[in-house]
Formats: C-alpha cells, structure tokens, sequence
C-alpha cells in the first residue's frame, strides 16, 4: 500500500514535470507585448522594437510593442506589475520607474525590486555632461573650479526633476562637494537647444540626443558618467577619469515580468534574447542609437536593481529630492 503511494506520488510528479516541460517548449505560443513607458521615437523604444522584430525574424514567436507612456514610467510599470504572469506580458524596465521612482512616490502600491522578475539586461547608456559655446568650459575640471569659486551661479539643465539625468548630476554634485542649480525641463529636446543658444551653461542629458548637436561643434562633452567611453564619443573622457573614479551613473533599458512567471519561460526567453544581444549587427545598431547592447542572466539583473536601487535612494535622500 505504502509503495503504491509512492508509486502514484511519483507518476503524478513526473507528469506535472512532463507537463511543465511541454509548456516551456511551446512558449511562446501566442504574442509577447512588450510594454514600453515611453512614446514612440526615442532610443529605448528603437532598441526594444529592433529586438523584437529580430527575435520574429528567427522565427521565435511573436513580439509586439506597447507603448503605455505617463506618469514618468509609473503607468506602465503599475500595469505590468498588475498583469498575469503567465509569460506574456513583459516590461521594458527603465532606470528612472524601477529604481528612483520607488523613493520618490512613497504610495505606488508596489515596489519593482519585489513585484517584478528580471529576465536581461538590454542596453546601457551614460549621461553626457555637455556645455554651451558661451560658458567656456572644456573640460570637468574647469566645470568644478568654477562652481567652487562661484557657488550657486553655475546651472545645469535636465530632462525633468527626479530623472536618471537629474540624479546623475546631483551624485556628481556629492562627489566633487559643488553645488549648481538644476534647471528641470518638461524634455530634453528644450534643454539642448537652450544649452546651443547659451541660455544654460550645463547639461546633464541624453546621450542619443546630444550627438548630433556635439558632433556638430555647436555644444561642448565634457564628460561621460558611465565607467568607460561609450563607442559614440571615444575621444570624451568619464567622469571617473577626470578625477572622480568612484563616480558612475548609467541610464539602462531591460526586460522584467510579473513576479511568479515560470523559470522555465524565463531562461528561454533569456537564451533567445541574449542571442540577439551577441549579434555584431545588433551591437552596432544599438551603438549608431548612442546605447550599448548589454545582456545579463535574470539573476544577475534582479541583483544589479537591487544595487541600484539602494544607491539611488541615497543619492534622493542626500539631495532632498521630493515630487510634489
């Protein structure tokens, strides 16, 4: 009686595996969505729309793009979290709504760190430090003297207060013990344009966007904040090799499910896009957007959040930093 049991335990657990197996097989057997918490047109959106038509492209399924802009990430963030995990829907999670949002808005209701599971890493960017014609300024050396023989009269522009770029400049702010006033635009597009025409001195801004008007001459790099050059400006030094070395502070694009999707689908999905990732065509696809692609295993992403979000929430508390 007892072997039976064990027998009858034994067939069940071999066919739920069984079971299991064929599912993890079949994924994906209807569309993947993809949702985005940016409009169409921007860096993240061209990167994640090259990735899906690739993956389509090798015949893996079919993968769709949702755009679900708002509320600075947190709408679609709140809509992924809120969805089934049964592998279908997948957040393309950015810096800004997985790992400072949290800290800015007390009352979000969940927390990406725990309602969300990571399955790669997609790209990365550094911020550029950019400055007008009009300022003078060269390099981030002379960017630091300034702010310190003239405390308060430098200023520098930004996509929106309690953004990635914001952030970027308030830890090189701690870092270089300056201060210098943040000038928060509603984009980045108005930020750069009144950097070119001298309004603003400085700029903590989109790599992507800032290129065509620093190859042009008409805006100054005086650094990138990643720990190495991006490929776009080779000859423009980091912020840690112009004297800060413990300074680093990158933008980051990457794929997150529902929490409790299957491992199963997770690894797969995780081998096809980490296959697309390692295409020399796609690496210098991503590069031409001002990104780079980076993949990572989903436990070594759901880490580096939890990194980041814990330095982040520093930086937010050092500075001040509220969202009324």
């Amino acid at each position: 009686m007892f072997r039976s049991a064990i027998r009858s335990v034994v067939a069940i657990s071999l066919g739920a595996l069984m079971t299991t197996l064929a599912a993890a097989q079949d994924y994906p057997d209807k569309p993947v969505r993809f949702v985005l918490p940016f409009p169409p047109g921007g860096s993240a959106d061209a990167v994640t729309r090259e990735l899906a038509e690739r993956l389509q492209a090798k015949g893996n399924g079919t993968f769709l793009i949702e755009n679900k802009p708002g509320a600075g990430g947190n709408l679609a963030t709140g809509y992924v979290v809120k969805s089934p995990n049964d592998g279908y829907t997948i957040l393309v999670g950015v810096t800004g709504a997985m790992v400072i949002n949290p800290e800015l808005y007390p009352n979000l209701g969940y927390r990406p760190e725990t309602d969300l599971t990571g399955i790669s890493m997609l790209a990365q960017a550094p911020v550029a430090i950019v400055a007008s014609r009009e300022s003078g300024l060269t390099s981030i050396k002379e960017l630091v003297q300034r702010a310190k023989a003239k405390p308060g009269e430098l200023s520098y522009a930004t996509n929106g207060v309690g953004t990635s770029h914001h952030l970027a400049g308030e830890l090189f702010k701690q870092k270089a013990g300056i201060f210098m006033l943040n000038i928060p635009y509603t984009g980045t597009p108005g930020a750069l344009q009144d950097i070119a025409g001298g309004r603003v001195q400085v700029g903590f801004l989109d790599l992507t966007a800032s290129l065509p008007l620093i190859n042009s001459g008409r805006i100054v790099a005086l650094a990138t904040t990643g720990s190495k050059r991006p490929s776009a400006l080779p000859n423009v030094p980091t912020v840690a090799e112009a004297g800060y070395p413990d300074y680093e502070a990158m933008t980051w694009i990457s794929l997150v499910a529902p929490k409790g999707m299957k491992r199963e689908q997770i690894d797969k999905l995780n081998g096809m896009i980490n296959a697309v990732l390692a295409e020399e065509s796609f690496k210098k696809s991503t590069a031409a957007k001002g990104m780079e692609a980076v993949g990572s295993t989903p436990d070594a992403l759901q880490s580096f959040v939890t990194t980041e979000a814990e330095k982040w929430r520093g930086v937010i508390r050092g500075a001040g930093i509220r969202i009324n």
